[in-house]
């Protein structure tokens, strides 16, 4: 991959150039955005995907102890185009926004966690997210609404985006707070200098200018426009209808659209497209055989992700594609498998806690590979209620690796796991449910056991939120009052006692303690964030009894709750789980709930349980 020249056309005055060059240069410069284009709307799933590919290529070139002058024979990689109006002293993006913007929060998020390494380029990369400004600080992506989001993430790392703020606020808050749960742990103290030195210097852009906005949106529409080339859901159509007799192909081709058109329709939580992941999704869970990831690899699981519609024609007598009938059948299966994908995503959508918690669970921890896992236990022509066993089963069991994941400070990320959760599709596919049972009794992935109790940090403090919902909400339904926190809005985590050291000296030997404990989960709940509001700096004393109100889990907390609630103490009773009412609430009271919340997520969800 090689850097170009440039080039310059004119036409009634009208300029266009174009110039490839690394991050660094490019970012040097300084930026707005039109109006018509001002939001910031990638989700999580761009973010990963983001990282992964600049993790993968990265370590690809990394060796263990090099010089950090070997980073300069590493290979770049591409990012693709940015169309650029420049006209009348502006330098306005008319393409390339999300990446610039989503750059720009890594760069920080590099800054804030690897800056005290001694070989950290700090001075070189902090004039790549803003310059100074007569003793302000001024960003190379300027956009007023931003700017108050934008500094509180480089100075603190944190922001806390109010309702009225726009929607890029909320999704720079929402992607930077993401970042933790997507890093690759591979880019660690040992490399980060290497990294960045890599991203500044390796990441290349082209740089597309023009000093005509019309121009610029006609450069623009030219290079998204898709409508002359075939994607690979429409590849995929013409080969298997090529296959299919005469006879048959008219009404193989309403089948295969009527399918397309429903994958359309479903609504992801991330920015990709549902028609797409699906084939994605079903030929590596139910046929690839080789899963290897290697950027460069060959394997069935890469040229799947790169290239569906090829790697079902060269694989065609694997897939036993041999005759016309053969791809009839294959064409519905792809549509039993296509509507299953529906349902599993439908149900994520409608959050329906009651019936499908550990489903909404997993997609609130942000695990895009759960259909992946679900549809590839699916075998073909299961009824309704096999796939609904299944659907429970299957996300039952990655809530348990998920939670003892995040109870231990492991990562979640797809990078981390998307290895781990591909050789278990490989693994279930098809398989009855008895048989999903025994497996996952068995414990198919290797789970450290629930250790120290975690500690809240900027870096967890989401998918803490999450942990402790499902903790709330399986004591919520097993007592009968089912009402899953992460469904209600202005849900935040609750710490039960206040930050008010001098109040609580006696109980902790210093003021470092008392900060660690009261970040142990075991002093932590999840509450409408009217209540903290209204009594987070009160005493605990005062607060309890205003916990009897709120979830069960905090109203345990309170000795009332222990009268005239028969279904909760029949829980108790049955669960022999260690609840008990607190007057006082100390060291010894928090440790104490730890243990509790450690002993009720092993409750519900240990093997004996599956």
């Amino acid at each position: 991959m090689g850097v170009g020249g440039d080039g310059v056309a004119n036409r009634e005055n009208k300029e266009v150039n174009s110039l490839v060059i690394p991050l660094k240069n490019l970012f040097a410069e300084k930026f707005d955005v039109d109006f018509y284009q001002r939001e910031y709307v990638w989700q999580r799933k761009q973010l990963e995907d983001l990282i992964n590919d600049l993790s993968n290529e990265f370590l690809r070139n990394w060796k263990n102890g090099a010089p950090l002058e070997s980073v300069r024979n590493y290979e770049p990689y591409y990012m693709g185009g940015v169309v650029l109006s420049v006209k009348g002293g502006r330098n306005a993006i008319i393409d390339g926004q999300q990446r610039i913007t989503t750059f720009t929060l890594l760069l920080i998020y590099l800054v804030r966690c690897f800056e005290q390494i001694p070989e950290f380029p700090r001075e070189t990369i902090n004039p790549l997210i803003y310059s100074d400004y007569y003793g302000s600080k001024r960003f190379n992506l300027e956009i007023e609404e931003r700017k108050e989001c934008m500094l509180s993430l480089l100075k603190s790392g944190e922001y806390e985006a109010a309702a009225s703020d726009s929607i890029s606020v909320q999704n720079l808050v929402a992607r930077y707070n993401e970042i933790p749960d997507c890093w690759n742990e591979n880019i660690n103290a040992e490399n980060a200098a290497h990294f960045a030195y890599w991203v500044k210097e390796k990441v290349l852009f082209s740089k597309v200018w023009t000093n005509s906005d019309e121009f610029a949106y006609i450069i623009f529409e030219t290079m998204n426009d898709r409508g002359l080339s075939l994607t690979q859901v429409e590849m995929l159509r013409s080969y298997l209808l090529a296959n299919i007799g005469e006879n048959d192909r008219e009404k193989a081709m309403r089948d295969f659209d009527d399918v397309v058109r429903m994958l359309v329709g479903i609504k992801l939580n991330s920015k990709s497209k549902a028609e797409f992941e699906f084939f994605k999704v079903y030929f590596r869970g139910h046929y690839a055989e080789d899963l290897s990831q290697s950027k460069n690899s060959n394997s069935d699981f890469a040229r799947i992700g790169n290239e569906f519609h090829r790697w079902v024609s060269d694989n065609n007598v694997r897939l036993k594609l041999l005759h016309s009938d053969d791809y009839k059948e294959f064409l519905r299966k792809i549509a039993y498998f296509a509507r299953v994908y529906k349902r599993i995503n439908d149900l994520i959508h409608d959050r329906n806690a009651r019936d499908y918690l550990c489903l909404i669970v997993n997609a609130d921890y942000g695990l895009t590979l759960q259909p992946a896992l679900i549809l590839s236990s699916v075998g073909y022509n299961d009824d309704d209620g096999v796939v609904d066993e299944k659907i429970k089963l299957m996300s039952k069991y990655l809530t348990k690796v998920l939670t003892w994941r995040v109870w231990n400070h492991f990562v979640i990320s797809q990078s981390s796991l998307e290895a781990t959760i591909y050789d278990l599709c490989k693994t279930v596919r098809g398989k009855p449910v008895w048989q999903l049972r025994e497996l996952l009794r068995g414990e198919p992935i290797e789970l450290p056991a629930l250790g120290n109790p975690p500690m809240l940090n900027q870096q967890n403090r989401n998918k803490l939120r999450v942990l402790l919902s499902l903790i709330t909400e399986i004591v919520s339904s097993r007592s009968g009052e089912p009402d899953y926190m992460l469904n209600k809005k202005d849900i935040e985590i609750e710490h039960i006692l206040s930050n008010q050291y001098e109040e609580h000296k006696d109980k902790f030997s210093d003021e470092s303690e008392f900060s660690n404990m009261r970040n142990n989960i075991g002093d932590l709940l999840v509450l409408p964030k009217s209540f903290n509001a209204s009594y987070g700096a009160d005493a605990y004393e005062k607060k309890v009894v205003h916990y009897c109100e709120q979830n069960i889990l905090a109203a345990s907390l309170n000795e009332q709750k222990y009268e005239r609630n028969p279904q909760f103490i029949k829980f108790i009773q049955e669960s022999s789980l260690g609840f008990r009412p607190y007057a006082l609430f100390d060291r010894t009271a928090i440790a104490q709930r730890a243990d509790l919340y450690r002993s009720i997520l092993s409750f519900e969800l240990e093997m004996n349980n599956f």
